[in-house]
């Protein structure tokens, strides 16, 4: 720094007094500027020393708080990952033990109880896989999604299953300034341990309080300025309506006609919107820059009338139930509604009185805790599914139609039989698919080849003897109900593996006899007294009380009666050939016999009908109910090893096969969500390495712009060290006084 001269001669003391205060002022300041910048390292300690550099330095210590937590982000999520890929090698590890015990199930190679130890061992790998999926890092349950801070694997306390708590919420982080990623993986893709129902389209009507952004099955529309010219016979009247900002149909209406002072009416109905003028005719034309019209299925050329295209509202928890299938409705609810099987548990959802689709959650939540709800992923139907692994789950009617209206029934008319049986499917075409012993003694072979639907086997099985034996679906339940009018006989389905698919296969014993207990009676002339051991039979405490199976009632006497056949007696001379009591030559008791109709043959529980050993009910000529074909299972590993395990104690060969195909198909995604997670931990590798290279591109450059360069900042702090030492000389030789100042 240049110090100004001090000239001597005419110049005043003062004035030369204070050009060395101010020297020497300057040259201290930058003195201590450079004392503070060599002793703190930085530049500059207030913004208005230097503005420029001090806003340089905000930006720039700002990007690298940034970039340090986004650093952070990077670790966390490798940590989270790494703990995930670890839990996932244990599981996958599992899947191997699972397959060596299917190929040592199968056949003859293994004893019964070789496969019984195998099933216990396999029973300790389900507790094993829990507390694999229970695993955590710092807190955090990894398996969990978004409810991650319980555990969100635990055994049933009402099945032998395992219950899921979690969801299937994906959990992601910033790594970059405009990049997320996924730290999480999802319970559902990895350990699938949900039996999910999708439901079908049920295809809700248009409201006018349907929401804009709900069309389209929720991609909805892009509003803007559309061109309405409407021609009543007075001359086109043109309007531009600026439909942006309208959020239900209701306000797209208002919007549309206001303009036109009752001459365009625009109303709606189940599907879309249709513009009707009072008179005359009415177009419709996006301005330029709009696609407003297009979108909607309006743009038209002049005409009488114009209907938009489908609008196709999405399901949300607000839609009506009045709503659904294209404003139809789901059918009377009063004393009907939902059956929902879990496992053990069988609920009965009331929909009487249920307005929305929330009110429908609610109800199937509260009755049955165990279930999920939601939409499909196209937002057209419901998805209900158990959170239980190891038991089956089903949605079925209980009388009415609402399940299949729902779109939500598990066995209905379109279920393809290739799905049933947890997509096993069902065999056709083998030759006699169907073998019936009906009820007149007769048997009837079906062949259901070329069926594809519950409804095609419906089809076929009914033109069989149509009318007389029937196929349908059951009305309470699921499964199908079988019947046969050709005779009072029993209906036997055989069990072929074709009616063992379909859950048919058994009989029903049609007008069989009721068959009495053993009470001591072993021929005609034997004593009553001597029956029960000895305890008699009460014949005078009342009388024999007997519904008939067309429906009729007798009462019988049997007072005075001493022996067994004065009882034979009494009873068949109350209807001969038709009311039959006789004795039961190997059973010790007696057998009654009615073909007065088709219908349930009881004896009442009374003191004589108990001692006679026949009290009771045989059920008469009823249907075959079926057992459910179709119950959804969660088909994950845990519910897998469910099935193992009780595979390999019936040593059941056709299901180790079955199970072996579901495993190979998890295995396959389980592997492709393992590489998956790879793939994620080397792209961390690289953002942390990019992160690092940015982290010391923006050190460097605070270093430019704020931190001291000290080698320059000490050598020029030396220079002014002897520079105010010449300025302080110099100061006291000017100024210093004498006799010679005052002349």
């Amino acid at each position: 720094m240049s110090l100004g001269p001090l000239l001597p001669g005419r110049i005043p003391n003062s004035l030369l007094f204070t050009r060395s205060l101010q020297n020497l002022d300057r040259v201290s300041s930058e003195y201590l500027r450079l004392q503070d910048q060599i002793s703190t390292g930085l530049k500059f300690q207030n913004i208005g020393e230097n503005p420029s550099a001090a806003i340089q330095t905000i930006v720039l210590q700002q990007s690298l708080e940034r970039n340090e937590q986004l650093q952070s982000n990077v670790e966390t999520n490798r940590s989270l990952l790494t703990a995930t890929e670890q839990a996932l090698g244990d599981i996958g590890d599992v899947f191997n033990q699972m397959q060596t015990f299917i190929l040592a199930g199968l056949g003859d190679g293994s004893s019964p109880s070789e496969k019984a130890q195998m099933a216990n061992e396999v029973d300790t790998l389900i507790q094993h896989v829990v507390n694999i999926s229970n695993s955590t890092f710092r807190g955090r349950y990894l398996f969990g999604g978004s409810q991650n801070t319980a555990a969100p694997f635990s055994i049933s306390k009402t099945d032998q299953a395992v219950r899921f708590n979690g969801d299937l919420e994906s959990i992601s982080s910033y790594v970059s300034l405009d990049n997320l990623l996924g730290n999480n993986v999802s319970a559902g893709d990895t350990l699938r341990p949900l039996a999910e129902v999708d439901g079908t389209d049920i295809d809700p009507a248009l409201s006018g309080s349907s929401k804009i952004s709900s069309l389209f099955g929720g991609d909805g529309v892009n509003l803007d300025v559309i061109e309405v010219t409407v021609d009543t016979g007075g001359g086109p009247q043109t309007e531009r309506i600026n439909l942006a900002g309208a959020q239900t149909i209701n306000d797209l209406i208002t919007r549309m006609e206001a303009p036109f002072a009752g001459d365009l009416t625009v109303a709606f109905d189940a599907t879309g919107i249709q513009l009707t003028p009072a008179a005359g005719t009415v177009a419709v034309a996006d301005v330029p820059g709009s696609r407003t019209a297009g979108k909607l299925g309006i743009a038209s050329a002049a005409a009488a009338g114009i209907t938009s295209t489908d609008l196709n509202p999405k399901l949300g928890l607000q839609t009506t139930l009045a709503s659904l299938n294209g404003g139809t409705g789901i059918g009377p609810t009063a004393g009907t509604g939902l059956v929902i099987t879990n496992g053990s548990r069988t609920s009965t959802v009331d929909l009487a009185g249920l307005t929305t689709v929330e009110d429908l959650f609610n109800a199937i939540k509260a009755v049955d805790p165990d279930t999920m709800t939601g939409f499909t992923e196209d937002g057209s139907g419901l998805k209900i599914a158990s959170r239980l692994s190891g038991v089956g789950f089903s949605i079925s009617e209980n009388g009415g139609t609402n399940a299949s209206l729902l779109g939500i029934r598990t066995f209905d008319t379109t279920t393809p039989l290739a799905e049933l049986n947890q997509g096993e499917g069902v065999p056709v075409g083998t030759g006699n698919d169907l073998e019936i012993t009906r009820r007149d003694g007769s048997t009837t072979n079906i062949s259901l080849e070329g069926a594809k639907t519950v409804q095609d086997v419906l089809n076929i099985v009914n033109a069989v003897d149509p009318g007389v034996l029937t196929l349908s679906l059951q009305t309470t339940g699921n499964g199908f109900t079988i019947s046969d009018s050709s005779g009072t006989g029993p209906l036997t389905i055989g069990a072929t593996d074709t009616a063992t698919k379909l859950g048919i296969a058994g009989s029903e014993d049609g007008n069989a006899e009721l068959i009495g207990a053993n009470v001591g009676a072993e021929s005609a002339p034997d004593l009553l007294a001597d029956l029960n051991d000895g305890a008699g039979v009460p014949v005078g405490a009342g009388t024999l009380d007997i519904t008939r199976r067309d429906g009729s009632v007798v009462n019988i006497s049997l007072a005075g009666a001493t022996t067994i056949q004065d009882v034979l007696n009494t009873v068949n001379a109350v209807d001969p050939g038709n009311l039959t009591l006789s004795l039961n030559a190997s059973g010790g008791g007696f057998r009654l016999a009615d073909n007065s109709g088709t219908g349930p043959l009881t004896v009442a529980d009374n003191a004589v009908s108990t001692g006679l050993g026949i009290n009771g009910t045989e059920d008469g000529v009823v249907p075959i109910d079926g057992t459910d074909p179709n119950q959804q299972r969660a088909d994950g590993v845990i519910d897998l090893l469910f099935r193992l395990s009780t595979a390999l104690r019936s040593g059941d060969n056709q299901s180790l096969e079955a199970i072996d195909r579901k495993l190979d198909a998890h295995l396959q995604e389980f592997n492709y969500q393992r590489g998956s997670v790879a793939g994620r931990l080397r792209s961390l590798d690289e953002y942390a390495n990019s992160l690092a290279d940015q982290d010391l591109v923006i050190q460097e450059a605070i270093v430019e712009v704020f931190h001291t360069d000290m080698p320059a900042a000490i050598t020029e702090y030396t220079n002014l060290q002897v520079s105010i030492q010449a300025t302080q000389q110099i100061a006291a030789q000017t100024l210093q006084l004498n006799l010679f100042n005052y002349l």
